[in-house]
């Protein structure tokens, strides 16, 4: 009997010993240097621009086992970009967009085991954003703003991907570097807005981050 309740006790250590190799729980911030992609749906637009912007943001992982966890935070994301149509009575329209969000993501995080100081780090989740600013002009070929605009969804929904790299510098610091992929799937614009456009902002950028 002493025997058994003494292999269990060791147990009971050795599980707490294995838990304690990790941190449950990280905090950490980011900057992301990135590129905003216009993709547009409808015939009658064209001339979709690419424009960089500069995002930042602070991020909490919470892994339930080691390698696998949940992640979540904000970003603060400033998202530019431009098309251009044709109107009955103005002719070609150009259109300038220059949109802040506060983006809250959920996503599933993956790691792999340490290769020296270093892990490959995974991530796919929803972020739903919320329109904090909106600026967005439409001009002529005499470059006069045209007035009639459609209106701006106050939330914006996307599908998050991250793939990178996590590099331990003391105890549970740690710097990351990945490639994100931030793909806009729902119209930024009201489904009912007078010009019928209907247009996605899609981003892809280098976050650089510092986990706690």
């Amino acid at each position: 009997m002493k025997k058994i309740f003494l292999t269990f006790i060791c147990v009971i250590l050795m599980t707490i010993s294995a838990n304690a190799q990790y941190k449950s729980f990280q905090f950490g911030l980011n900057v992301s240097p990135g590129l905003n992609i216009t993709k547009l749906n409808s015939d009658f637009l064209g001339n979709g621009l690419n424009k960089a912007s500069f995002n930042w943001g602070f991020n909490g992982n919470f892994y339930f086992v080691e390698n696998y966890g949940i992640s979540t935070g904000f970003n603060i994301k400033n998202i530019n970009g431009g098309y251009s149509y044709n109107d009955s009575i103005n002719g070609n329209i150009k259109c300038s967009i220059s949109n802040q969000y506060l983006e809250i993501p959920i996503s599933m995080t993956m790691r792999t085991e340490k290769i020296g100081k270093t892990r490959i780090i995974g991530n796919i989740g929803y972020g739903i954003g919320f329109c904090l600013s909106h600026n967005e002009e439409h001009k002529n070929i005499d470059n006069i703003t045209i007035k009639e605009q459609p209106e701006f969804s106050k939330i914006r929904n996307s599908l998050i991907i991250k793939l990178g790299i996590e590099y331990n510098i003391y105890k549970s610091s740690c710097i990351t570097a990945a490639f994100v992929f931030n793909n806009n799937f729902t119209n930024i614009y009201k489904k009912d807005n007078p010009l019928e456009h209907n247009v996605m902002l899609n981003t892809l950028c280098i976050e650089l981050g510092f986990i706690f």
